[in-house]
């Protein structure tokens, strides 16, 4: 039971309690920690100057209970926002991944059935290399990068360079795909069933990249953004006031409980807005997704060699 609890856990969250709510790494803390350190200043000099120049005026607390209600359920709705836009993105990576495999498996097998002479087994490496090569395409083009190590054992020099320099490197590879696919319809290697099959696969990956595209170019609304923050900064710099009269200097300490989780969510919410970019918390792990895609790709391709 405690192995398949850990199996599907995320791989850097600690089992224990006490250790996981004290982690450092991973956490929105760093991020806010200058902000939240000095809104709480500015609640230390409220109380001084409340204190031990003259008093400050007083707000009653019960409109801020009932502004903390509304603030709470905006800041919820962003994160949710942000938590809807991650779990589509991996839903989108995990289509990726199937359709990839999909992909090489018809290939394999039914090239195989077909048995269209010596060019067989070239055009199975040609579709299993260009296949494993999409997800690395797709995962550079989101990133904004050209890192493409990890197939330097797949694709020549020659062929990394012209995928270096598409304009759309995950087009770039789907064409080639698709010159594959007309390369065995038109010699009669495959019939127009198995082509028909794969062209939808290849479409889907389009499809695929196209949706993780548009998470990625459509940031929240900035209106709304800005609202929330506002409307945060508005009820941290009159919090104070409704504090001290009665807390003292223990307001400090209240006002730090408050503004901690209302800053942390309103970051975790911009940390999610953006799941393939490197520098946000919790991104998706498209490393691992596109060494997958390949260790499945290339064991599939090993093994219909050997039978």
């Amino acid at each position: 039971m405690k192995d398949s609890v850990q199996l599907h856990s995320n791989k850097d969250e600690s089992p224990g309690f006490l250790r996981g709510a004290l982690m450092w790494r991973g956490s929105v803390t760093p991020r806010i920690l200058p902000s939240l350190l000095l809104m709480t200043c500015y609640s230390l000099l409220i109380v001084v100057l409340d204190q031990y120049w003259r008093p400050l005026p007083h707000l009653d607390v019960t409109p801020f209970e009932y502004t903390g209600v509304v603030l709470g359920l905006v800041l919820v709705f962003r994160t949710n926002t942000g938590h809807e836009r991650w779990w589509e993105a991996r839903k989108l990576w995990g289509g990726i991944v199937n359709q990839s495999r999909n992909i090489v498996i018809e290939a394999l097998n039914y090239g195989e059935l077909l048995n269209f002479g010596p060019q067989e087994s070239l055009w199975r490496k040609e579709m299993v290399k260009w296949t494993v090569a999409f997800s690395f395409a797709a995962r550079e083009s989101l990133r904004n990068g050209k890192n493409f190590d990890d197939l330097t054992d797949l694709l020549s020099e020659q062929e990394l360079d012209a995928l270096k320099s598409a304009g759309h490197m995950p087009l770039f590879v789907a064409s080639k795909i698709a010159e594959l696919l007309q390369q065995a319809r038109f010699s009669n290697h495959i019939d127009g069933f198995v082509f028909a099959g794969l062209e939808g696969q290849r479409i889907l990956l389009i499809d695929h990249i196209g949706a993780c595209e548009r998470i990625l170019k459509t940031p929240m609304p900035l209106v709304y953004a800005i609202k929330a923050r506002r409307f945060i900064l508005i009820f941290l710099l009159l919090l104070p006031f409704s504090l001290i009269e009665n807390l003292g200097f223990s307001a400090v300490f209240i006002f730090f409980l408050v503004a901690y989780p209302l800053l942390s969510l309103d970051r975790i919410g911009i940390e999610l807005q953006n799941p393939f970019y490197t520098q946000n918390l919790s991104h998706l792990p498209l490393h691992t997704i596109c060494d997958t895609v390949k260790v499945h790709c290339l064991a599939l391709l090993e093994q219909t060699q050997r039978s």
